[in-house]
C-alpha cells in the first residue's frame, strides 16, 4: 500500500523512506522498548494504556467484565490456546517475511490469497466478531485471553522478568468475592487474597479494578524488586501441601 500511495501522490521516495522508518520503529519497540516497559510496569503499559482492543474492552465491554470464566478449566484452555496462537503467528510471520524477501517464491500465486485469508479469519472473524461480539457470552477480554499474540509475549515477560505484582493482605480479606467477580481476565483473585499470596499471573493486564472494588483495601498494584516476588506464595503453598 505504500507503493500505491507513492504512485497516486507522486512522492514514492518519501513513502519508501517512511516505510523504512516504520521498520526501524518496529525494531526499536520489539527489541528495546517492549522488554524495558514490561520490566518496569508489567503488561499493563500496553494492554491497559495503549492497546485499542483493551480500550474497547474497558469501555464498551465493561458491563460484561463479570462474565469471564474463572474456572481452572478455562485457565488451562487459555494457556494452551494463547501460546499455540503465539507459535503459529511466529511461524506465519517468518514465512511471510521470507516470502517477501524472495519475491513471492514460497507462496507464489497464493501470496495474495494467504494475505486476504489471514485478514478475514484472524483480523475480522476471530479478533473482530468473536473478540467483540462474544462480550455478552464470555466477558470483555475474549481476544486478550485466548487469541492475542502480543498479550502472550508480554505475559511471559511479566511473569518472569517484571517488577509488577499485585500484593495482598490476607488478614484483611473477608472473602466477599468482588475482586474475582470483576476480573475481566478470569483470574480468581479471591483465591490468592485469602492466602495472602502475591498475584503474578501472565494474563493480568493491571487494570486495577480488583483493587478498586475491594472494600477492605486488601489488594495493591505495586512495582518492586524483580527478585523474591514468589517468596510469600511459595512458603504458603509448601505449608498447604505438607
Amino acid at each position: 500500500w505504500l507503493d500505491y500511495l507513492g504512485r497516486q501522490f507522486e512522492f514514492a521516495g518519501a513513502i519508501e523512506k517512511t516505510g523504512f522508518y516504520f521498520v526501524l520503529f518496529a525494531l526499536f519497540m520489539t527489541v528495546i522498548a517492549t522488554p524495558l516497559l514490561t520490566f518496569l510496569y508489567g503488561k499493563r503499559w500496553y494492554c491497559s494504556w495503549v492497546c485499542g482492543c483493551g480500550g474497547l474492552a474497558e469501555t464498551l465491554g465493561d458491563p460484561f467484565r463479570h462474565l469471564s470464566d474463572k474456572s481452572l478449566r478455562a485457565w488451562q484452555i487459555e494457556r494452551w490456546m494463547i501460546h499455540s496462537v503465539l507459535l503459529v503467528i511466529t511461524f506465519v510471520t517468518g514465512m511471510l517475511w521470507a516470502n517477501s524477501l524472495l519475491g513471492g517464491a514460497i507462496l507464489q500465486k497464493y501470496s495474495d490469497l494467504a494475505s486476504r485469508g489471514y485478514g478475514l479469519f484472524i483480523g475480522s472473524i476471530f479478533s473482530g466478531i468473536v473478540g467483540v461480539g462474544f462480550y455478552p457470552l464470555l466477558g470483555s477480554r475474549v481476544w486478550c485471553r485466548f487469541g492475542c499474540p502480543m498479550a502472550a509475549i508480554l505475559g511471559i515477560f511479566q511473569k518472569y522478568f517484571s517488577r509488577f505484582r499485585i500484593t495482598t493482605n490476607g488478614g484483611q480479606c473477608i472473602s466477599c468475592g468482588n475482586c474475582s467477580t470483576y476480573c475481566e481476565m478470569g483470574i480468581d483473585v479471591r483465591w490468592y487474597a485469602q492466602r495472602g499470596q502475591n498475584i503474578i499471573r501472565a494474563s493480568c493486564v493491571g487494570c486495577g479494578v480488583c483493587s478498586a472494588v475491594c472494600p477492605r483495601g486488601v489488594l495493591n498494584l505495586e512495582n518492586g524488586s524483580v527478585f523474591n516476588r514468589y517468596n510469600g506464595p511459595q512458603a504458603t503453598v509448601l505449608r498447604e501441601t505438607e
